[in-house]
């Protein structure tokens, strides 16, 4: 199985002119590269794809340039070490972005699912709330049907309690009058004997 610098390689080998050797400059490059994530849950990214390592792109490093070519054939061993430090910044850039991509989905995806579960709590303690005011809601109706009962009574009580002193006085009066009057009718009797 290659590893991902080989397999990046190869692309990039593969997107070179028909007419360049690239397997003739006698260069054995042994990138070992270990980069500690999992290739096959990068959240939907083929690796597979020329296009993602460059291939076919345009944006390839400068040893698969045309320009780059000639001097590569003719045995400039410097320029083929600078394309190849270029190519592995570029790729081991690449990686990183990738893998930033994925951390920042992952933030992303788990950042909704947070704010999901808030808005599911958030409904919960609505619906709550919304029982709670209508029992609430429920409670102060019975209370003021009370408060209406209780002065309805109270008024009739007063009413009778009104009437009552009025009996009361007329009573008190009446008494008044039959022991003035018994008073009167006993004196001219007494008077007499």
């Amino acid at each position: 199985m290659l590893s991902l610098m080989d397999e990046a390689m190869e692309f990039d080998f593969a997107g070179a002119l028909p007419g360049m050797d690239v397997g003739s400059s006698g260069l054995d490059f042994d990138f070992d590269l270990d980069f500690d994530f999992d290739t096959t849950t990068s959240g939907g990214t083929d690796f597979d794809t020329p296009e993602l390592c460059g291939a076919g792109s345009g944006v390839t490093g400068t040893a698969t340039s045309p320009a780059n070519a000639s001097s590569m054939n003719a045995g400039s061993s410097s320029g083929v070490v600078v394309d190849e430090e270029e190519r592995r910044r570029r790729l081991k850039r690449r990686i990183s972005n990738r893998e930033s991509a994925r951390r920042s989905r992952a933030r992303r995806q788990q950042r909704a699912e947070e704010l999901e579960r808030a808005v599911e709590e958030l409904r919960s303690q609505r619906r709550a709330l919304a029982a709670t005011a209508g029992a609430a809601a429920a409670r102060a109706l019975a209370v003021r049907v009370d408060n209406a009962r209780l002065a309805a009574e109270a008024a009739a009580l007063r009413r009778r309690l009104a009437e009552a002193q009025r009996q009361a006085v007329l009573l008190v009066a009446l008494a008044r009058a039959r022991r003035t009057a018994m008073a009167v009718a006993a004196a001219p009797g007494m008077m007499t004997s």
